[in-house]
């Protein structure tokens, strides 16, 4: 009986987003191995970032990722808009994705984050779920923009 993979997941804290004056919203989200023996965080957490946007980046790239075949030859890069952090996406084995966590210091250098195997239906899932709570909090307050829209179009291509 082959093992689970580990879990791993977006964590978006809905509690703190934020709206400035130019329509930008902020709030905390960042990655999070499921791992008890060996949790790690990607920036870091609590890590404070333009969640809607990112949200919708990621869902495209995965989206992309997804529909691409074969799939081991397409890598999704995903990042952060505040910071030098990014992660890559690949299928290393059937319905598994290999996510490598990178720093990028100074041009050319790269420093490396955690990297983790996890099944690539449970990511995708808790990048919709993340999608699902941020645009959740964005609608009771009234906060509608191109990035929420694109976010929802989004999620809703995934769902299908």
């Amino acid at each position: 009986m082959r093992r689970p993979l580990p879990r791993v997941e977006v964590v978006v804290e809905p509690d703190t987003l934020e709206r400035d004056a130019r329509d930008s919203i902020t709030g905390r989200v960042w990655l999070r191995d499921g791992s008890p023996e060996s949790q790690a965080d990607f920036p870091e957490v609590g890590w404070s970032d333009f969640p809607v946007r990112l949200l919708g980046a990621w869902s495209a790239e995965l989206q992309r990722l997804v529909r691409t075949v074969p799939a081991n030859e397409t890598v999704a890069r995903c990042r952060f808009m505040d910071g030098p952090y990014s992660f890559t996406v690949h299928a290393e084995q059937a319905g598994a994705w290999r996510i490598a966590c990178v720093e990028e210091r100074t041009e050319g250098e790269h420093a490396a984050g955690p990297s983790w195997l996890t099944d690539q239906a449970a990511f995708l899932d808790s990048v919709y779920r993340a999608a699902r709570s941020v645009l959740f909090i964005c609608d009771t307050r009234g906060w509608w923009n191109e990035e929420t829209e694109t976010l929802r179009r989004r999620l809703e291509a995934g769902s299908k």
